[in-house]
């Protein structure tokens, strides 16, 4: 995988991805649209005790192991959802019962591993999936994609080190209040969430320095990276929220 610097370029024309809610795990139909790529909210709080206990039942043994090894009940609550959702979501556009579903991995770009993006095992759907205390989101598309769902940091600009320089300086800006257009909170889970869709996205992760690549921390809802598009997901206040397709 190359080191080298990458600049996304804005598009104020494209609208926000407004993704489909999934209030239940149990009686929601999952549909979707002929776009190329679809995304769906789940809110955790909205999910009863009783129905993620039928959901829990999907999950394969490595995603029990994963679930148990979270210490704080909120943060393995996110995932056991997250996890239930994406078997759902890919099930449903797959023909496949959602505890059929069995998940791979593609080649990591930077070593040729087994440790890539996600995929579900016998379909030529790609999906990705995010998860944060509150929110859940699952993708979908025919190409490769990646998502993410960040919760409002208390210290942005401590944690905007570790992004791009110019990210760092518009989110510090931001905080001294020298730069209109967002509080430091809202830069910064901007910033991040259109990196880490877009690194999840290519497969690499964090396998690759977020500091390397310019997503912007404007309010600007869509921006290109050579041959992906970046656009922001509508969620409820105090996250942000991005998707990145191939083409």
């Amino acid at each position: 995988m190359t080191r080298n610097v990458a600049k996304a370029v804005p598009d104020q024309r494209t609208e926000p991805v407004i993704p489909a809610v999934l209030d239940s795990l149990l009686n929601t139909p999952v549909t979707r649209g002929a776009d190329g790529v679809a995304v769906w909210r789940v809110p955790t709080e909205t999910l009863g005790d009783e129905e993620l206990h039928v959901a829990r039942d999907w999950l394969d043994e490595g995603e029990r192991q994963q679930a148990s090894s979270y210490v704080r009940a909120e943060l393995r609550r996110a995932y056991e959802i997250a996890h239930a959702a994406a078997r759902l979501v890919v099930g449903a556009v797959s023909d496949t019962p959602p505890e059929k579903v069995v998940w791979g991995r593609h080649p990591c770009p930077g070593c040729g591993e087994p440790h890539g993006r996600p995929r579900a095992e016998g379909s030529g759907i790609e999906f990705s999936l995010s998860h944060t205390p509150g929110q859940v989101l699952v993708a979908v598309a025919d190409v490769a994609v990646g998502v993410d769902v960040e919760r409002h940091p208390d210290d942005p600009v401590a944690l905007a080190k570790l992004l791009h320089p110019r990210e760092l300086e518009e989110i510090e800006a931001a905080a001294h209040g020298t730069l209109d257009g967002g509080r430091a909170t809202v830069r910064f889970t901007r910033a991040w969430a259109r990196t880490e869709a877009y690194l999840k996205g290519i497969g690499i992760g964090l396998g690759r320095d977020p500091h390397l690549d310019y997503l912007g921390t404007d309010g600007a809802p869509s921006r290109t990276l050579g041959a992906w598009t970046v656009r922001d997901v509508v969620v409820p206040e105090g996250y942000g929220a991005a998707v990145a397709v191939l083409g």
